[in-house]
């Protein structure tokens, strides 16, 4: 065999191994249960504006990380209308909250009080602009 017929095999079977991973077919790793797909088709939940009483079942008691435009930490729900936070930025605090008709209304740190929609999407809150996500432990 010449050194050209040997060059020659050499690029063909780099060129099938090339075509070889260009397959069309599902990319990634796919984890099958009995031939279907390990993971299930979850249908997200609607999201739903609630009343006061469901507001206050839904806080008092209860740790949540929050995101918004006021900051970002930790706050902690009391039954009689106050909350405790820890802030990422402006760090310990107490405020008071309320819920009536649907709406939440807060205020700490001198702010004007602070209204709006209480709504729940399934695994977190919206209340008043912020996000809560419930810690669990």
């Amino acid at each position: 065999m010449t050194q050209a017929t040997s060059t020659i095999i050499l690029v063909a079977a780099l060129a099938a191994l090339a075509l070889a991973g260009c397959s069309t077919g599902p990319k990634g790793v796919r984890i099958t249960n009995g031939g279907t797909s390990a993971t299930s088709a979850k249908q997200g939940a609607p999201i739903r504006a609630l009343s006061g009483s469901d507001i206050s079942a839904a806080l008092v008691g209860k740790t949540f990380q929050y995101t918004g435009d006021g900051g970002n930490g930790f706050v902690t729900y009391n039954g009689d209308g106050s909350f405790n936070y820890q802030d990422d930025t402006k760090g310990e605090g107490t405020g008071r909250w309320s819920a009536s008709g649907g709406q939440y209304c807060e205020s700490y740190g001198g702010a004007p009080q602070k209204c709006g929609e209480f709504k729940s999407t399934g695994d977190a809150y919206f209340a008043a602009g912020t996000h809560l996500v419930e810690m669990k432990v």
